[in-house]
């Protein structure tokens, strides 16, 4: 219990304790305060050296916050922000005995100190000892980040603040490096992100933060930053569009540029208490263990030392923010002509990389096929169903949209349509003209990407469960990776969402009412062509007999009369990592809008009632 004396006498004398002043600043290089927003933070706990020293700290900061608001209330120039409060989340994995009293030690120590605590608790599965399973190091960090993830969507906060220092990013780098990872991996632990052990849970992942009002879907973090691309507004009616979600419980690492010395030094200077757990020491656990036990017991070669490491990380993430520059400049050279969150499709010119040729610039720039590779991963993560996108498996990709970087002399390439990441890229054919125009020749091609067509045997199919209230809400649903679903079902047959088939669109039409036959009639020959109407979602019900009915095609607003159903659809979160970091010398390039006004399609609510 407490800081050991071992620890203590250990400690050189030399190594300071953590200001609460160089703790804000490391705070506030990754988090920015929402003004009059939600200041409720989390703090993930364990008891441990780190997690103390986070909630030490923390404590400090809400108390000056608290300060500061009170000396400038009734000043509203002055007051803006609202005072920080903290609140503590402790995981009882429940694998070691007393660990429940020693959650409540550690929740009582952080309850002096002015921080609300709740302790949570994981629910194993009864498969024998959790700690003898072969995954158990990845099953125990899915299972504690969904609970810290609900936990902090329960509550209304978004941010949750983790312990995690240098040495962690060294162990991390080690690790990858051992798992044979190449240089994305080996820059280390990231800060901020987001939670992908909560994917597919609404509030937690990628979602939460549209709340159906004109102000609610507007990200406070971004509500003025330039948007990365030329968004073209004249093809479609933002009050047809699906809302898009936004939102979603970020992480953030202060800690990582300050070593584990510095937050003992912390722990002992604030006279916080904090628990050893001895089985992050028994090196045949997992493989943190046994590096930190090589570490601790052995000489380690130079490259491989704890600063080596460190150095390493910081230059292939200098490399990264270098690549990361080239890549915004051309991707601000793109045009989104046509967005359909209905349909799930995708227009887009892709810029000639030709015009960024230039006297003294050598051509093609170094790593630029991993630049186009990340290029296009921004746009297919509009479209496509999966959660993420290897760079790797866009090499082929690239070859057809910039084959001016791959590829000697003037002549492209014919483009031809093709298949990456579940997505299909469709080339747009050129209006037929009486003969070629010079500015025409090598204008690159417009392409359609839309989900990939499925697999007949592969359909994905999305089971409503039977709510013990009838006509009551469900819960949020993530279909196909790119829908958010509620249904309320006010009928006695059981729901379920699968995509639109061909022999289904005859008689669903005929049930239609006929102003909607023509709608669906129209709407399919003009937004969803051939093969990509059969990639919308349908909800379907099981009738008394067995008999299965398609009775919406949700997305669309359609239904048939009759069928006793609500539903609330939302797209998926867009990413925003470029939008809201422009380049390191403040250019973000290209005739830009303001995210704002990119976002307009989806502030007006869209809610289906049918």
């Amino acid at each position: 219990m407490g800081p050991t004396k071992v620890i203590q006498n250990a400690l050189s004398s030399a190594v300071r304790p953590i200001t609460v002043a160089e703790f804000a600043n490391a705070l506030l290089k990754q988090w920015v305060p929402q003004g009059r927003g939600r200041n409720t933070l989390g703090l993930a706990i364990s008891g441990g050296v780190d997690s103390m020293a986070l909630a030490a700290l923390c404590s400090q900061l809400q108390d000056l916050s608290r300060s500061l608001h009170a000396r400038t209330e009734g000043q509203p120039e002055l007051s803006s922000l609202n005072p920080f409060k903290f609140r503590a989340f402790i995981v009882d994995h429940g694998l070691r005995a007393g660990s429940g009293v020693e959650a409540e030690a550690v929740s009582k120590i952080l309850e002096e100190r002015d921080i609300e605590t709740q302790i949570l608790k994981i629910k194993w599965p009864r498969l024998g000892d959790p700690a003898s399973l072969p995954n158990f190091e990845s099953l125990a960090r899915k299972y504690r980040f969904r609970l810290l993830g609900r936990a902090c969507s329960d509550l209304g906060i978004d941010s949750l603040f983790l312990g995690h220092h240098e040495d962690d990013q060294a162990e991390t780098i080690l690790m990858r490096l051992a798992n044979g990872q190449g240089t994305r991996g080996l820059v280390g632990i990231k800060s901020p992100a987001g939670i992908p052990e909560c994917y597919g849970i609404h509030g937690v992942y990628e979602s939460g933060g549209y709340d159906n009002t004109l102000e609610g879907n507007i990200d406070q973090r971004k509500r003025s930053v330039p948007a990365a691309f030329s968004w073209s507004r004249s093809n479609y009616s933002t009050a047809t569009q699906l809302p898009i979600e936004s939102g979603g419980i970020q992480i953030y690492r202060p800690f990582l540029n300050f070593s584990k010395a510095r937050l003992i030094a912390t722990c002992i200077a604030e006279n916080m208490e904090w628990y050893e757990d001895h089985s992050n020491i028994e090196p045949a656990t997992t493989m943190r263990n046994a590096i930190r036990h090589i570490y601790a017991n052995h000489s380690v070669p130079a490259a491989l030392t704890k600063p080596a490491l460190l150095a390493l990380s910081a230059k292939l993430n200098g490399q990264q923010a270098n690549r990361s520059d080239i890549m915004k400049s051309w991707l601000a050279k793109c045009k989104i002509t046509r967005f359909e969150t209905r349909i799930g499709t995708v227009k887009v010119h892709f810029a000639d990389l030709n015009q960024f040729r230039g006297p003294g610039i050598a051509w093609p720039p170094p790593d630029a096929g991993l630049i186009a590779a990340e290029l296009l991963r921004e746009v297919i993560q509009l479209v496509t169903p999966r959660d993420h996108v290897g760079l790797s498996s866009l090499h082929s990709a690239v070859q057809h949209i910039f084959p001016e970087i791959l590829h000697q002399g003037e002549r492209m390439p014919q483009s031809t349509a093709f298949t990456a990441s579940e997505v299909y890229f469709q080339p747009v054919l050129a209006t037929p003209s009486r003969g070629p125009s010079p500015k025409a020749t090598n204008q690159k091609t417009e392409w359609i990407l839309s989900r990939q067509p499925y697999k007949s045997r592969r359909l994905p199919k999305l089971q409503f469960a039977v709510l013990a209230i009838p006509g009551s809400w469900s819960p949020w649903h993530l279909y196909d990776g790119r829908y958010w679903i509620r249904v309320q079902n006010r009928s006695t047959g059981s729901l379920f969402m699968q995509p639109f088939r061909q022999e289904q669109l005859a008689d669903f039409r005929a049930s239609l009412k006929k102003p909607d036959g023509a709608l669906l009639t129209r709407g399919l020959r003009r937004n969803a062509p051939g093969n990509i109407r059969w990639t919308l979602p349908t909800i379907m019900r099981v009738e008394e007999e067995g008999k299965e009915t398609l009775i919406a095609l949700p997305s669309l607003g359609l239904s048939i009369p009759g069928s006793m159903l609500r539903w609330e659809m939302r797209y998926k979160k867009i990413s925003t990592d470029l939008i809201a970091n422009p380049g390191r010398d403040g250019h973000s390039g290209g005739p830009l809008r303001s995210l704002k006004r990119h976002r307009n399609l989806t502030l007006h609510k869209k809610v289906s009632y049918c």
